[in-house]
């Protein structure tokens, strides 16, 4: 109910996702039970504070999430997500990130893994990352 009229007054929320690719798998996390989606697989990222650019967004969530140093991020499109059964409506901005250093994660990961497009297209991914996934390889 807060969340509802949170969203209703906040309107479109503005998110990042990382596509963080290491011979030719993609990371995904999956997220806490204590996370809305929890248990299911995602791609790193979240929303955008308040005065924070996107690429700042992006570099902060890949950093608190896995660990990782987001050293050069390409903006790739902004996705649309919406997703009604959790009353979410979001401009996600999606980077492809080169990194460095070793995945190191935070709470709100309870495990994370290197994936094949194949694996992933049979993946139940949280919220529409897999749409996201699936414009990222169509314009490969």
């Amino acid at each position: 109910m807060i969340r509802r009229f949170l969203v209703h007054l906040l309107g479109i929320q503005s998110a990042v996702a990382g596509i963080i690719v290491r011979n030719g798998k993609v990371l995904l996390t999956r997220r806490s039970k204590l996370l809305a989606e929890g248990g299911k697989w995602c791609l790193p990222g979240g929303g955008i504070n308040k005065w924070e650019k996107s690429i700042d967004a992006v570099k902060r969530e890949v950093m608190e999430e896995v660990g990782l140093d987001a050293r050069e991020c390409k903006l790739l499109f902004v996705h649309e997500e919406i997703v009604k059964k959790l009353n979410l409506h979001a401009n996600v901005s999606v980077y492809e990130i080169k990194y460095s250093g070793d995945i190191k994660t935070n709470w709100e990961v309870v495990e994370w893994g290197w994936f094949s497009r194949s694996e992933i297209v049979k993946m139940n991914l949280a919220f529409t990352h897999k749409d996201i996934l699936n414009r990222y390889w169509g314009k490969k």
